[in-house]
């Protein structure tokens, strides 16, 4: 386990540090010094972009020299050796570097001499995707000189495979929030975006905060309901399970919890994705919390998101910019990550016609590139019903 090689308390640290940074981005670099610490000298970094959650990491990194960072930004970046084989794993992988690029190969690249080898030979390590689609592109990873290969690449990778999905689940919740200071969301009750509920609970259960969207669920009861004596409860029974577990986990100062489950409300009703974390209000360097200042504790952040009907907003988006259906399928497919050789292979017309097809689509809804037009379909779908 990461625990062993890490250290349990060390582990605890690291998993605070990253649901903090859901509310406060500046914390990633927080992480990845500390993480950078307790691993023995692993260079960190993490790295990509959410369009819909607004964030962009550009490379966010520690232990590296900032000068070998910035010429990575405006150069080295472009011939990674690794970046390929990177882009190949699946999310939530953990790949050894020797899997993006093996060493035979990477030293014969200028990104391994003039990079690589200067910042004392950091050819090992090894990083894992946490999401890639074309509206989100995040990544974690770190390097490992040659000569600490043996002794600290496996503990690391373990580490990364521990630390991972808390990772996803953070980037998760900050695109729940999108748009959001969830500190003045606090204070003024601002709607969060894509109408997701946002509930802050102590361990005891007890509803600490409620966002507008948060307390419609309680009154409305058909998710999430107030038991009468201010206690959060779910009707679904995987829900209402999964909230007991990780009250009781708090209650036991156990490793940090984290959960994402999906809730169907009835036939033919909407489905909600829930996800839980910790929140820890002393790692908040911020006095904006009303309803926690007397309560110091871990508490339990539950954000519950509609599942948007892709169908019904795409349709809706159609009608809108008057698109016929060959020009939304050809944007939905982009959308999807696609190529237009693709689409055209997949539809049995040619390339020529899904590039028309394509322009039209950009002429009729005003997007100036194929990245606008995806950022437009996507706010579409989160938008409430």
């Amino acid at each position: 386990m990461a625990d062993a090689d890490i250290g349990i308390a060390s582990y605890k640290k690291l998993t605070s540090l990253i649901y903090s940074a859901v509310l406060d981005q500046s914390r990633w670099e927080d992480f990845l010094v500390e993480l950078t610490h307790v691993t023995g000298g692993v260079k960190t970094h993490l790295f990509g972009f959410d369009i819909p959650a607004g964030i962009s990491l550009g490379l966010t990194s520690s232990g590296y020299d900032p000068d070998y960072i910035e010429s990575y930004g405006s150069y080295y970046g472009t011939m990674n050796a690794w970046a390929a084989g990177f882009a190949r794993g699946e999310p939530g992988t953990v790949l050894p570097s020797e899997w993006m690029c093996p060493k035979a190969d990477l030293i014969r690249t200028e990104f391994y001499n003039d990079w690589v080898r200067p910042q004392e030979n950091v050819a090992a390590g090894g990083g894992a995707l946490l999401f890639r689609d074309q509206t989100r592109m995040l990544a974690f990873g770190g390097n490992i000189r040659l000569k600490d290969e043996a002794r600290l690449e496996g503990p690391w990778l373990r580490t990364i495979g521990h630390l991972t999905p808390h990772l996803q689940q953070a980037f998760e919740i900050s695109r729940a929030l999108a748009g959001q200071s969830f500190e003045l969301d606090l204070l003024r009750k601002g709607l969060v975006r894509g109408g997701a509920g946002v509930l802050l609970l102590a361990d005891s259960g007890f509803v600490l905060y409620a966002n507008d969207g948060g307390q419609e669920m309680l009154r409305d009861g058909a998710v999430v309901r107030d038991d009468r004596a201010g206690r959060a409860t779910f009707n679904n029974p995987e829900a209402a399970g999964t909230l007991e577990w990780c009250l009781a986990a708090m209650l036991r100062g156990e490793t940090p919890v984290a959960a994402t489950i999906s809730v169907e409300e009835g036939s033919g009703a909407t489905s909600h994705i829930v996800r839980f974390a910790q929140f820890e209000p002393d790692a908040h360097p911020i006095a904006l919390f009303p309803l926690v200042l007397a309560y110091q504790r871990i508490c339990l952040l539950i954000t519950i998101s509609p599942v948007p009907d892709d169908h019904s907003a795409d349709k809706a988006f159609a009608k809108l910019h008057g698109l016929t259906v060959a020009e939304m399928a050809v944007s939905l497919g982009v959308a999807g990550g696609r190529t237009l050789k693709e689409l055209a292979s997949e539809r049995s017309v040619s390339i020529h016609t899904v590039r028309n097809q394509l322009k039209s689509a950009l002429q009729k809804t005003g997007a100036r590139r194929q990245v606008d037009l995806v950022r437009m379909l996507e706010r579409s779908r989160s938008l409430p019903s």
